[in-house]
């Protein structure tokens, strides 16, 4: 696909260009939409342009797709997709130089957000537009009490949760894999602002449900469940898998009674939770409803690595403070008792600590 270099108004900015940000910013050029890469250094923007101003996306999904993967021969590659006429800026950029953003997709590791939204937001304003796109949840309250206590200048912000499989391709910056054939869910928050949503939401959202990635658009309740049940799923599964250094269908083997029962346990304490903190929504929010939903997750993610596990394998920082941390959190706010939230949090922050220290041993 050729450059387009577009109004500023329809220009799309992509903030984080790991797996989950080269999956949209693929999909978003290859609908049409002129896309602009925020990247963290200008070194990284000479590298982009360099390797042409593009990304790949290897669709590893068609392996195990019903009817696609019969179109392939065994042991055969799939051919990466590549998507140019991609834009780069270095987000260290003086905001004066760069302009106005009018509709941006964040899509940074949700312990990278705040200090990646700082660096951008003076080029927001009230006719803007928020993707957020993190693992967890408290990004957009964080956002909120961090850059936004008054209601002057707000963008609007949409905040989505995607269950796609997506990995960085190993020693190439700009190549993700598509590993599996998820969906993606998007919603409109409540406005932090007086004035209505800005001509650039609705255009943003459009653009979003037409990507050819299984998109719905719901309102912010029905979301907000999901994303609830999403981050039950994520604070059993992720650090328990983490810790083991396993996929995540191990979790449901058959001969693994004792970790049946920490399923059972944890998803008990996190229904406890939000019955107190979300008490209108007891029913989708159930014990039952909770555990069923994370079976389920565990079951058509078998063979995935969970993104913790990924972390922790390759020595980064974890979401787990926006995870189980969150889960802590919203406990003690509401006087409930966390034990298992409270011991997977720690373990996972020692793991992270140990690494530190094996770095830097004096």
């Amino acid at each position: 696909m050729s450059a387009g270099t577009g109004s500023a108004t329809s220009r799309i900015h992509v903030l984080g260009a790991g797996a989950v940000g080269l999956l949209f910013a693929a999909h978003l050029r290859q609908a049409g939409h002129p896309i602009t890469l925020l990247l963290r250094s200008q070194s990284a923007v000479d590298r982009f342009e360099r390797q042409g101003s593009r990304i790949s996306v290897i669709n590893d999904w068609v392996r195990v797709h019903p009817s696609r993967r019969l179109l392939l021969q065994p042991g055969e590659d799939i051919t990466p997709c590549t998507i140019d006429g991609i834009q780069a800026e270095d987000i260290h950029t003086d905001n004066d130089q760069q302009g106005v953003i009018s509709k941006l997709v964040v899509a940074t590791k949700a312990q990278d957000t705040l200090q990646a939204f700082e660096r951008v937001r003076m080029r927001l304003g009230a006719q803007s537009t928020v993707v957020l796109l993190q693992n967890g949840m408290g990004v957009f309250e964080a956002i909120q009490r961090e850059f936004y206590t008054q209601p002057d200048n707000v963008p609007a912000f949409i905040v989505g949760t995607n269950a796609h499989g997506c990995l960085r391709a190993s020693g190439d910056e700009f190549v993700t894999r598509h590993t599996a054939m998820g969906s993606c869910t998007f919603a409109t928050r409540p406005a932090l602002a007086a004035c209505g949503a800005p001509d650039s939401a609705l255009e943003l959202m459009t653009a979003l449900a037409e990507l050819p990635l299984d998109v719905a658009v719901v309102n912010w309740s029905e979301l907000h469940v999901q994303l609830l049940l999403k981050l039950a799923a994520n604070a059993v599964i992720n650090p328990a898998t983490a810790l083991a250094g396993c996929h995540n269908g191990l979790m449901s083997s058959h001969d693994m009674s004792t970790m049946s029962g920490f399923m059972t346990l944890a998803c008990a304490e996190i229904a406890a939770i939000y019955a107190r903190a979300h008490p209108h929504l007891h029913e989708e929010l159930s014990a039952h409803a909770i555990e069923e939903y994370v079976t389920r997750i565990v079951q058509v993610t078998a063979q995935n690595r969970s993104s913790m596990l990924q972390d922790v394998a390759s020595g980064r920082p974890t979401e787990v403070d926006w995870i189980n941390g969150h889960l802590v959190r919203l406990a003690h706010q509401h006087g409930v008792s966390a034990p298992i939230n409270t011991a997977l949090l720690a373990l996972i922050k020692l793991r992270e600590a140990a690494f530190e220290e094996r770095l830097n041993p004096f």
